[in-house]
């Protein structure tokens, strides 16, 4: 994926691809909810999500600490430069709050959820996306590269302990899932050679083996969680 213009989902991806990546049919049908209309984008990078976004109907605001990204992002919507540690918004603003792999590069986890369960509406959502060391290549690959992007890796996770962090922060959580024992590679790798995509019908058969036989050491997981 090119961080130097703005991208838009599912541009560069094969359909086999969603047979392993089972969130996006959960998340879109929380965002295709009548009530989910007010949605934030927190972390929203240069503006994939809030593509996605756009592509069922909705029109969310993204919110990041990168000037350039938020620049980026622009391109999908309504953004502004703000931090998930003081979000710039009223109490009890949106439907929807979304986070996709930006939790862990917070300092400071139980303020974001305190700030995230102060914006949303009462029985609002929390969509959760994050990278899991449930996966020892993921564990012991961040305590030797602890930076993505440019960005410090601050808070790791293991799935349980993070649905047990979002009770304890006052959110219920209505559905969890690990998933993406090896994918989570090929989801990064077609983005620097985009003619790996060509094979990505060849690696699903693989994953969806692996997932059969080691689906705790996943690396990545999703929540959907709701404001108690």
């Amino acid at each position: 994926m090119d961080y130097r213009k703005p991208v838009t989902f599912g541009e560069n991806w094969s359909p086999s691809r969603y047979k392993v990546l089972p969130y996006f049919a959960v998340e879109k049908a929380v965002m295709q909810r009548p009530e989910s209309q007010l949605i934030l984008d927190l972390g929203c990078a240069a503006g994939w999500n809030m593509s996605r976004f756009g592509q069922y109907g909705r029109c969310p605001f993204g919110i990041d600490v990168v000037p350039e990204r938020v620049a980026l992002a622009a391109f999908h919507g309504p953004v502004a430069i703000a931090s998930g540690l003081a979000l710039p918004f009223a109490t009890e603003t949106f439907d929807v709050i979304y986070i996709q792999h930006v939790l862990h590069h917070i300092g400071d986890v139980a303020q974001a959820l305190r700030e995230v369960r102060r914006c949303l509406k009462p029985g609002g959502t929390l969509f959760l996306v994050e990278t899991v060391e449930d996966n020892p290549v993921i564990r012991y690959g961040r305590r030797l590269y602890p930076r993505w992007l440019g960005d410090e890796i601050n808070a790791p996770f293991y799935f349980a302990e993070l649905q047990q962090q979002l009770a304890e922060a006052g959110f219920g959580v209505e559905q969890a899932e690990q998933y993406s024992v090896l994918f989570w590679m090929w989801e990064i790798l077609p983005d620097h050679l985009s003619v790996l995509e060509k094979l990505t019908p060849l690696v699903v058969p693989v994953e969806q083996v692996m997932m059969k036989l080691f689906p705790r050491q996943s690396a990545h997981a999703y929540y959907v969680a709701v404001k108690l």
